[in-house]
């Protein structure tokens, strides 16, 4: 994750006490994106995603989910944008890629916690993998705070059998220029 550690500018801890694992411990880092200066998304894709803003990671537009999917694949981790308001899996702009499918492990343990959890909507924004470690990242932008279904996602996850230290949470800080 050394790519995506480049941008972090510090880095503290969020605890939450759940009803069924305690207390549980995840690392949050905020970091700061450069700011996308180039063309908006293309029409029509783009829908209710217009009011997501774009940063940008080696003159590629991404929103902040993609950019930390993005840093992620320059240190050979795989992963996916999970948009669980449309319902689909992501590796790029929806107006520059098709949604993708999980490989079979991952569907297997998103299944897994989505079971657990009860429901599919608040799943972690990003959800990625490199060999057998695993890593669930909650984006939130500025001024965003943990809502109670994504606590109990945290929660979810953990049950599921998925380490703490899988989990981080990734606070967007005035994006750059």
């Amino acid at each position: 994750m050394k790519s995506l550690k480049q941008h972090v500018t510090s880095i503290g801890e969020y605890s939450i006490t759940s009803p069924t694992s305690g207390k549980i411990s995840i690392a949050t880092w905020t970091i700061r994106f450069p700011k996308w200066l180039g063309a908006p998304l293309d029409e029509p894709q783009k829908g209710s995603y217009k009011i997501k803003p774009l940063v940008e990671i080696d003159r590629e537009p991404l929103f902040g989910e993609l950019a930390i999917l993005r840093l992620l694949q320059k240190d050979r981790w795989d992963g996916v944008w999970v948009d669980t308001y449309h319902d689909k899996f992501w590796i790029g702009l929806p107006d520059r890629t098709a949604p993708c499918p999980l490989p079979e492990k991952a569907q297997r343990i998103y299944d897994k916690i989505v079971a657990n959890h009860g429901k599919y909507g608040g799943f972690f924004d990003v959800f990625a993998w490199h060999g057998q470690e695993l890593l669930f990242a909650e984006y939130k932008g500025e001024g965003d705070k943990l809502k109670p279904n994504q606590i109990s996602w945290i929660d979810a996850a953990v049950s599921s059998g998925i380490s703490p230290n899988s989990l981080l949470l990734i606070e967007f800080r005035n994006r750059t220029k």
